[in-house]
């Protein structure tokens, strides 16, 4: 009766921790290696459960009479702690979504479970069911990988029907489809060509930040609807070929390539692997007649020259640059920004293509937007829109959500730049931090210095910054830090540096110059309860990035 006892409280117990793994299992989109990665990271494996039933297994070496103990011990202790399991559909930044993929992996491991549980069930000797118990707590997260591996031929069936659909409907339908990629910049690009192509035809692009095959292929099939004229496709690189498959799945006849960056180093090893992936999207798209050719939008000042100048050289019909250096446009026929400016009411920029200068305004932020916005003119330019007409829509074109979207709450200025974070957008939000604080100085009428602030002063805008840093960086993630941490010592007065035990070169950087007041908090959470504590009218707050719970949080199972 009391071994019945312990097995249903252990079931229960791993039924529940199972939910709590396959949130994270989720986030990481059911990569069993990086899953594993995360746990060894955040040292993620059971800690109270199994001390409490080790401490507990003590009783089996008092007399024998006291071992039936044990059982209702172990099974009391894993009832408690199964209350203690936080609900992972209710709780985090990014709640378990049960999917039916997600409901599936979770109902097999469940049932993969009882089969170390059958061999607890049937153990007499207590010291045996003890040791089995706790390595069945500790091998819960293998139930979930083995679930996933079982059911990969089913998933597998089941993605390639979809992935057929999205292609059948494409061509049936026949969108002039827009490829977009780059390691930063290709979904605030994405937002303003939609923009822009939306005020001439119907048009629809992947929301957020969905890149992905199996997201693109949901798009398709759940709205691209006959009337639709443009669709945008946002192509995510997750390892070599991953471009290519998704150019295969959604042909496009015309693309860009906004950035080959550190942003994903983390996976790739090296930007020449970055930039070979990335290109794929020049080499895998339809021709198409009215782009007159398989033309592909670079925007060069964010590509090495040593990835990009060899492929023009060989192809140079299929690119057009776009770019603000002069000695990179090679005609009329590429873009050149001859003036990028960053006012307090957003950027003005003066583009010349084919003999012609066209000046816009736009509501957007930070010098990293420029070649955002040359890129979409480009494509726009090359769509058949007129000049004018895509000027009249810039002045009006919408920030990309959680990327540098500057907005008053009360009295105070928050500059959210939340989305996922690089070393170019970073340094490029921190100046719009001062561009904004010395604004809003001016429209108050204060003689003050924005950066008067210090240990024991006060200013009229004090600037802060709230940062859990970067992330997928690799072997660059110190370095790139440290840069980024004297850069906002000495653009902000405050700097909260969340989780900072992740970062400690940009800790230390920041710390050493010895100009910013730096305060380590724990989570964003922690963050924002500082703010309702300490903060003052006119504070101008950048919040720059926003990491998931599987870095954020500590994990303290």
């Amino acid at each position: 009766m009391l071994t019945l006892l312990l097995t249903l409280a252990a079931s229960l117990f791993a039924t529940a921790r199972l939910q709590t793994y396959l949130q994270v299992y989720q986030q990481e989109e059911y990569d069993t290696p990086r899953f594993f990665a995360w746990m060894l990271e955040k040292r993620a494996a059971d800690k109270w459960a199994t001390l409490g039933l080790l401490l507990g297994s003590f009783i089996l070496l008092l007399p024998t009479t006291m071992h039936p103990a044990y059982p209702l011990f172990a099974a009391a202790w894993l009832g408690w702690r199964l209350r203690q399991e936080p609900s992972p559909t209710q709780t985090g930044k990014k709640p378990l979504v049960p999917t039916p993929r997600a409901n599936r992996l979770w109902w097999l491991a469940s049932a993969l479970a009882t089969i170390p549980l059958a061999f607890i069930a049937t153990q007499t000797h207590g010291l045996t069911q003890a040791i089995a118990l706790i390595a069945f707590i500790q091998t819960i997260p293998l139930w979930l990988a083995a679930a996933n591996l079982l059911l990969w031929p089913l998933q597998f069936y089941q993605n390639q029907q979809y992935l057929a659909e999205c292609t059948t409907l494409l061509q049936r339908l026949n969108p002039l489809t827009i490829g977009l990629t780059g390691s930063f910049g290709k979904t605030s690009t994405k937002y303003i060509l939609n923009h822009i192509l939306s005020s001439h035809k119907p048009t629809l692009m992947t929301p957020g930040s969905t890149n992905t095959p199996l997201g693109i292929a949901r798009i398709v099939r759940e709205q691209l609807q006959p009337h639709h004229s443009y669709f945008i496709a946002e192509m995510g690189a997750y390892g070599p070929g991953s471009i290519a498959r998704l150019c295969k799945l959604a042909p496009p006849k015309i693309s860009a390539i906004t950035a080959v960056g550190d942003a994903h180093y983390e996976r790739f090893k090296s930007l020449a692997a970055v930039a070979q992936t990335k290109f794929e999207i020049s080499q895998f798209q339809d021709f198409s007649p009215q782009t007159q050719g398989n033309l592909c939008v670079l925007a060069i000042d964010g590509i090495p020259p040593e990835h990009w100048q060899p492929r023009v050289s060989q192809n140079s019909t299929r690119f057009l640059l776009v770019s603000q250096n002069a000695e990179h446009i090679r005609g009329p026929h590429d873009f050149h920004i001859t003036q990028a400016t960053q006012t307090p009411q957003g950027l003005k920029l003066t583009i010349r293509h084919a003999g012609v200068e066209t000046t816009f305004q736009t509501p957007l932020f930070g010098m990293q937007q420029v070649g955002n916005l040359g890129v979409a003119f480009a494509l726009a330019t090359q769509l058949g829109l007129a000049k004018k007409a895509i000027a009249a829509a810039m002045a009006s074109v919408p920030a990309a959500p959680h990327r540098l979207n500057v907005k008053r709450e009360g009295t105070q200025t928050v500059i959210d730049d939340s989305y996922n974070s690089n070393p170019k957008g970073f340094a490029a939000a921190l100046e719009v931090l001062e561009l904004v604080a010395q604004s809003r100085e001016a429209n108050q009428g204060s003689a003050r210095r924005s950066d008067s602030y210090r240990a024991g002063g006060q200013a009229a805008n004090r600037k802060i910054l709230i940062t859990p840093g970067m992330v997928e960086l690799g072997t660059l993630h110190a370095t790139e830090h440290a840069k980024l941490g004297q850069l906002a010592a000495q653009k902000a007065n405050i700097i909260l540096a969340v989780n900072p035990t992740r970062i400690p070169t940009f800790l230390q950087a920041a710390q050493t110059q010895n100009q910013a007041q730096v305060i380590p908090v724990a989570t964003l959470a922690a963050a924002r309860q500082w703010l309702q504590a300490n903060g003052q009218p006119h504070d101008v707050i950048l919040i720059e990035n926003d990491l998931p719970d599987r870095y954020e949080s500590r994990w303290t199972l």
